[in-house]
């Protein structure tokens, strides 16, 4: 009906045996297939939480633990148009824990694992609120840069393939016994 008529989903089901504290918020959603409708969401029980939807986010699985550590802090996902989804978060595992690094991750098999592309922010201080969207030549990024002024990134499309294959050369360079650490976009 172009949008005229609305309707609320089921509220999302949350077990307090597997999400202890105060639950869980602010989910950000992507959509893997038609009417498959995914959503990650933070909690303060030090790790991501997340649900999965069959009917277009009408009814929801309970909410189930992600291997993502997250600190009570804001995460946002995009899906780009390949399928991969990219992820920003502050990977730290405790509840009000420093909201440092800032991190992007991708994942190429619908969120279920996650590798690291880059830390944003290393530095002592808080990053928080962060946001990504697709634009044109890439994705844009933004977030609370210490609680002093929101800072943003341009990043293309073939700068983020870049840092992947870099990553994955670091990665077999590890196995190789070669301890070269993550990558920071300055």
């Amino acid at each position: 009906d172009g949008g005229a008529t609305w309707r609320r989903s089921q509220d999302f089901s949350i077990d307090p045996n597997v999400v202890k504290g105060d639950g869980a918020i602010q989910p950000t959603l992507w959509e893997s297939a038609p009417g498959k409708v995914h959503a990650l969401m933070r909690t303060a029980a030090g790790f991501v939480v997340r649900a999965d939807s069959e009917d277009g986010g009408k009814t929801w699985t309970p909410l189930y633990k992600t291997d993502l550590p997250n600190n009570n802090s804001g995460i946002d996902v995009l899906k780009l148009e390949d399928g991969r989804l990219l992820l920003i978060y502050n990977p730290v595992g405790k509840n009000w824990g420093a909201r440092t690094p800032l991190t992007l991750s991708m994942s190429a098999d619908n969120g279920t694992t996650w590798k690291m592309i880059a830390h944003l922010e290393t530095e002592a201080g808080e990053y928080s609120y962060p946001a990504i969207v697709r634009t044109l030549k890439g994705v844009a990024i933004s977030y609370t840069w210490r609680r002093e002024r929101i800072r943003s990134w341009q990043i293309p499309l073939v700068a983020l393939d870049e840092a992947i294959a870099r990553l994955e050369q670091m990665q077999l360079n590890l196995l190789k016994g070669d301890p070269k650490g993550p990558l920071v976009f300055r």
